[in-house]
């Protein structure tokens, strides 16, 4: 077992997700924020997604922040001298990273807060109401950081839908520090060969994004994998007869409805039929009237297309 911190280069950064991505050695970790998905807790982020992403070719790259993201981000400082100001210590940002590493497990973790004591602080905001109660996500990116930084305990400071700050100590056991271990050695193992675990059963995404160019040769399919394409051309029937039966559905509803926006049974509304208005770019339009610049800011994208023999595309 080896407990240890490497410098931390900026949050978000390419370079800082790629030393989440994989070790010095070019083997796979993986990071606390992520760590629920080994457990197939994580709300947006399968268990199946993780495997793929680090057995991904290249590291993954930066993204645009959504509102949740910056609203983390932006408040994290302001949040930390607030808890520190509450709690009545001072609390840093740590400049390194806090990594965790035995025989066949790899795991990191970037610590939000430390105190002069070295207690360890996760900042989170939150749009819901703290109910005391640690969501799945949290718990196990806790146990996690525990792991990494060798604490047992984690202060959770927590800005929520109150705008109120409220604070919540999760102790960690030695037990669930060795669950998680476990679960994360025969995860790793599975992603170290090459392969998506057992237990876990891949999106066609997942595979696509593991194989994303095609090259001119064939293979011959097993009598089991040829019997798929069997399978899958009937579900796609199956499923074009269900959308056309839904379709049908739909209207015969909506043409009850007429022009009303509302439809009520037993004075309960059970469908709405509303005006919805949105905004669209014109790209038709725009390549008429300035085809120089539709020109300049056209984009290539490159995909592999899964199609039957029938033509089904997918």
């Amino acid at each position: 077992m080896k407990i240890r911190k490497i410098s931390k280069p900026t949050h978000g950064s390419a370079e800082w997700l790629a030393l989440r991505w994989k070790d010095e050695e070019g083997l796979a970790r993986i990071s606390a924020s992520v760590a629920a998905a080994i457990h197939g807790s994580h709300p947006y982020v399968t268990a199946a997604d993780l495997a793929a992403e680090l057995m991904a070719a290249e590291p993954p790259q930066p993204k645009e922040q959504n509102s949740a993201m910056k609203r983390g981000t932006t408040l994290e400082g302001p949040i930390r001298d607030w808890s520190a100001e509450m709690l009545g210590c001072e609390l840093s940002e740590p400049q390194e990273m806090y990594v965790y590493e035995e025989d066949g497990v790899r795991l990191i973790a970037t610590i939000d807060a430390v105190s002069e004591d070295g207690t360890i602080h996760e900042i989170k905001t939150s749009r819901k109401r703290w109910t005391g109660e640690l969501p799945d996500m949290w718990y196990w990116q806790g146990i996690q950081q525990a792991i990494c930084s060798g604490a047992d305990k984690i202060v959770w400071c927590i800005f929520d839908s109150d705008l109120d700050l409220k604070f919540h100590t999760q102790t960690v056991t030695s037990d669930e520090k060795q669950v998680h271990i476990e679960a994360c050695r025969k995860f790793l193992s599975f992603v170290d060969m090459g392969m998506f675990p057992d237990d876990v059963i891949p999106s066609y995404e997942n595979v696509s994004s593991l194989n994303p160019h095609a090259t001119d040769g064939s293979v011959e399919l097993s009598p089991d994998t040829a019997s798929l394409v069997k399978q899958l051309t009937k579900t796609k029937a199956m499923i074009s007869e269900l959308e056309e039966h839904a379709s049908a559905l739909q209207a015969a509803v909506c043409q009850d409805m007429g022009d009303k926006s509302y439809a009520m049974v037993d004075g309960v509304v059970v469908a709405t039929w509303k005006n919805v208005s949105r905004t669209s770019f014109d790209q038709k339009k725009f390549e008429k009237e300035h085809p120089a610049l539709y020109q300049k800011y056209k984009k290539q994208t490159t995909y592999r297309q899964f199609k039957t023999n029938k033509g089904d595309k997918q």
